[in-house]
């Protein structure tokens, strides 16, 4: 292996791609978009100091600098999220739920978040806000068993089909900006959801942390799907105990009004993608680069170059 491939590993590139994308996206479409110069300097840069970041800390020794190595594009992710809702009408000028709108009402003859109204109990909110808040620690949680068990290519296939996720779903929000039906649909529903601990964390979560207009395709859903096909793949009995959160994630994506049924299918169909990318991309561990049958050997545990 050459310095070259393995300083820049498949999850950087897509980090690249993706920096580079928006920069060339915004650079082009940008109407009614406030210094839209700024998010193009923002995205440009920051794909510029990946090589300089990446040269210094693959192989470093630092434990710290390690982590980060490994860790430091799920870390900023939520900065470039939040980078999304000052150009995402950059290209159409407008939110477009009115497409999917009109579309599920031909397709159902009702609102679906709307329909589901009649099941609506503070039980089943807290049940539902639950689910969804799994979301923000299914993915930690396998990640950090295969990172600390050093199943270095395993952990390495799955932020890269993570991220891969994000990237999509993050573009997709600007290709097709959407707010969602809680606030389009907001005069249909009889009154907000109630619950309790869990149900007024996690209406703080999206009223200090969502972007206006990222539904489509729903992140949520994608992310989570990976996660769990990814947790198949190498934690089983994490996997068995991740499903029903997953299951009931999707469903309350629509209950609790955050998302319509088409960002979901949609979600469903770039998770099975990065999932399945993933798969291509880093293919099987080979045997001879098992630690213990449990993972692959770093290139810190002998104090050497990479050896994956």
């Amino acid at each position: 292996m050459t310095r070259k491939e393995a300083i820049f590993r498949p999850e950087d590139t897509a980090f690249v791609i993706y920096l580079v994308t928006v920069a060339v996206l915004v650079t082009l479409f940008h109407q009614g978009v406030e210094k839209w110069w700024t998010y193009v300097m923002i995205h440009s840069i920051a794909a510029g100091l990946i090589v300089p970041w990446l040269r210094y800390s693959t192989g470093h020794s630092h434990p710290v600098v390690r982590f980060l190595r490994y860790w430091y594009i799920p870390i900023v992710l939520g900065f470039f999220y939040e980078q999304i809702e000052g150009y995402i009408l950059g290209i159409h000028g407008m939110y477009l739920d009115h497409l999917i709108i009109e579309f599920e009402m031909a397709l159902f003859g009702f609102h679906p978040s709307v329909w589901l109204e009649r099941f609506v109990s503070p039980p089943l909110t807290e049940i539902m806000k639950i689910s969804y808040n799994s979301y923000y620690w299914i993915g930690p949680i396998l990640g950090f068993s295969l990172y600390f068990r050093r199943e270095f290519i395993a952990f390495r296939r799955t932020v890269f089909s993570i991220v891969t996720a994000f990237f999509i779903s993050y573009l997709g929000f600007y290709l097709f900006p959407v707010v969602g039906p809680r606030y389009m649909l907001s005069d249909l529903y009889k009154g907000p959801l109630e619950g309790y601990v869990v149900t007024a964390l996690q209406d703080f979560i999206m009223e200090v942390g969502d972007i206006y207009g990222g539904c489509m395709p729903s992140s949520h859903v994608a992310v989570a799907l990976v996660v769990l096909l990814l947790a198949w793949v190498y934690r089983k009995r994490m996997a068995a105990w991740m499903t029903p959160f997953v299951i009931m994630l999707f469903i309350s994506t629509v209950y609790n009004r955050y998302h319509y049924v088409s960002d979901v299918v949609a979600g469903v169909a770039v998770g099975l993608f990065a999932f399945w990318l993933g798969k291509v991309v880093y293919g099987k561990i080979p045997e001879g680069e098992r630690v213990n049958g449990h993972g692959s050997v770093g290139a810190w545990e002998h104090g050497g170059g990479e050896h994956e």
